[in-house]
């Protein structure tokens, strides 16, 4: 969300340094993103089948061309593997979350609107834009984190004992 704020409410034209802090924030969320990602994962392992593999391996091998992508081009101030960030990173992490988000679907896991988001916030960041897409992006993410941490929370409580 900080990066999207940073993008929108400021012209990186006019503070160089911004773009460094930008890319920086981008590269920490998308890695913030993986950890997640395997979290959710391993709440449903047992729960989904191929469809949710793929859509797992395929999100972490877009989260990798992504930062692989942005580093090139923060190290080297050069764009010359900013492709690997978008259009094929961001093309490999909708058709993961997509794949992801319909076997969550079928798992029953978790809620159905959980599922639905997992399925949508990729591309809605996408027809967004950079600076609201990472805005809306956050603050999904922010949502279903808080779902999954509250959720973990109440798998690892004693269950109540009968007498």
């Amino acid at each position: 969300m900080v990066a999207g704020l940073i993008a929108a409410f400021t012209n990186p034209l006019f503070g160089p340094g911004l773009v460094y802090y930008y890319a920086v924030l981008v590269i920490i969320a998308r890695l913030l993103l993986g950890v997640g990602i395997v979290g959710l994962h391993a709440l449903q392992q047992g729960s989904y089948g191929r469809i949710g593999r793929a859509g797992f391996y395929a999100v972490l091998v877009a989260i990798a061309l992504q930062v692989l992508g942005a580093l090139v081009s923060l190290i080297t101030r050069s764009p010359a593997l900013a492709w690997l960030v978008s259009p094929v990173g961001l093309l490999v992490l909708i058709v993961g979350f997509v794949l992801y988000g319909a076997a969550s679907l079928q798992a029953r896991v978790l809620p159905r609107w959980y599922a639905v988001l997992l399925i949508v916030f990729v591309p809605v960041s996408a027809a967004l834009g950079s600076a609201y897409g990472n805005i809306w992006s956050g603050a999904v993410l922010l949502v279903l984190g808080f779902v999954l941490y509250s959720r973990s929370e109440a798998l690892v409580e004693d269950p109540p004992r009968v007498r």
